[in-house]
């Protein structure tokens, strides 16, 4: 596979290793954890201006798509610039090892 056709069939966290380390996190956190994310990452791209209009999954092909909280986050982090991903990104990861810790 060329480097052009892999950069097209990756998802759109797995073009960052930080993005794609902190939804890796969040994908093995419990659920109460990630309801916790998804309001954390709402209100952070809330607060950068990021705006997402209503959100209806059809198909529920995605690991996250079960949880319509944590799926309609998603599509907020999935709307930010590569910098305000990465900060939230940080935030995630931060805040998932202070639990753990």
């Amino acid at each position: 596979m060329d480097k052009k056709t892999f950069a097209q069939s990756q998802r759109w966290y797995d073009k960052d290793p930080t993005l794609s380390l902190a939804i890796s996190f969040i994908r093995n956190s419990s659920v109460e954890q990630q309801d916790e994310i998804a309001d954390r990452i709402i209100q952070k791209t809330s607060e950068m201006g990021i705006k997402v209009n209503d959100i209806q999954i059809l198909f529920k092909r995605r690991w996250f798509d079960g949880n319509e909280k944590l799926s309609t986050a998603m599509e907020y982090l999935k709307k930010a610039s590569d910098e305000n991903k990465k900060i939230i990104a940080l935030d995630i990861i931060n805040f998932l090892t202070e639990i753990k810790a």
